[in-house]
């Protein structure tokens, strides 16, 4: 939380050193009201979307989770994402989660693996089908972003092939042989935590959900077919953002296509949320849309809306949740605690 606020008050420094901010406020208090809420009704429909295909994957192991539970743990899932270096802090979260409503983690962390492997395939299909769409147009205007594109085209497509091996028995064992290899490097730590024990718990338990899942394959196909339509809901919002600044010269699909290969281009960046990243990477792709010396606001209601509101959101579910969990954990007695 303490780098989220750095980052707010370095945008708020950037746009003072660049004459701008005198025209921030004024811009943003004439935008149009009934694109940013429907910016906001569209970011409320891909959270549906998130816990939808969470739920589908966990009833699939006969894991029963209701559609509520399901947008907690997805929402939950984002909110750590953004604050962590390379969202590397949702998956691990979500299956702590987990584990308390008795959901063993190396079930839960191969259904959450499933989950990213989908978006992942409609993450890298979409940003495909922009690039070809909007290939010409970038390499006469802005060329020098293509190389970024590329970059990133080949880490996020590196990430299926590298997520999707894990649910192959050799390379599953080598990932755990390499974990208890650490853990005997901290013996003290890996007695305390039954280290050895809980891999071998886990492997099994991960080994398990990859055989059940080959006479499942349907819910893995639905998990990427449903995750196209969530995708395209997230890049979206630019399009009503574009809007409620009063600009209509560009189509939807063409925004739609250039905030995708602006996620594609930064999703890779080592930073909580790839601050700092996205705000250049904003400014950098969309010069030519924003033309009416409102780039700068347009970088501000852009990344309220697709962070720092999640991050709000986010924030307010899991001190809400561990405020119920609490009250729940003192009725029970000791015995029955988990996480």
């Amino acid at each position: 939380m303490l780098y989220i606020a750095a980052t707010i008050i370095a945008v708020i420094l950037f746009g003072i050193f660049n004459r701008e901010f005198g025209n921030v406020f004024y811009t943003i208090t004439h935008l149009t009201p009934g694109f940013l809420a429907a910016g906001v009704v569209i970011t409320i429909i891909y959270f549906f979307f998130e816990g939808g295909i969470i739920r589908l994957l966990m009833h699939s192991q006969n894991i029963p989770m209701t559609l509520g539970s399901s947008m907690k743990i997805g929402l939950i899932g984002i909110y750590y994402s953004y604050i962590t270096p390379s969202s590397t802090g949702g998956q691990p979260m979500q299956a702590a989660y987990l584990r308390r409503d008795n959901v063993p983690v190396g079930l839960s962390t191969a259904v959450l693996i499933m989950k990213f492997f989908c978006f992942q395939c409609a993450f890298v299909f979409c940003s495909i089908i922009s690039l070809l769409f909007l290939h010409g147009k970038i390499a006469r205007e802005n060329p020098g972003i293509l190389p970024f594109i590329y970059v990133g085209m080949a880490i996020n497509g590196g990430s299926i092939l590298f997520f999707g091996s894990m649910f192959f028995q050799p390379v599953l064992g080598a990932i755990c042989r390499f974990a208890k290899w650490l853990a005997g490097r901290f013996p003290k730590l890996a007695a305390r935590f039954h280290a050895e024990e809980a891999i071998d718990k886990f492997e099994a338990d991960f080994d398990s959900y990859t055989d059940d899942f080959k006479e499942k394959k349907n819910s893995v196909i639905w998990g990427i077919l449903l995750s196209i339509p969530q995708f395209i809901l997230q890049m979206s919002v630019l399009y009503f953002v574009f809007r409620s600044f009063g600009y209509s010269q560009v189509g939807y699909l063409e925004i739609l296509a250039i905030q995708s290969l602006l996620q594609l281009s930064v999703s890779f960046i080592p930073m909580p949320g790839a601050s700092g990243a996205q705000e250049i990477g904003f400014s950098n792709f969309l010069r030519n849309y924003f033309v009416n010396n409102d780039l700068y606001a347009a970088v501000m209601v852009w990344r309220f809306f697709t962070y720092y509101l999640v991050v709000i959101a986010g924030a307010l579910v899991v001190v809400a949740d561990q405020f119920l969990y609490g009250r729940k954990k003192t009725a029970l007695p000791p015995e029955d605690w988990e996480g």
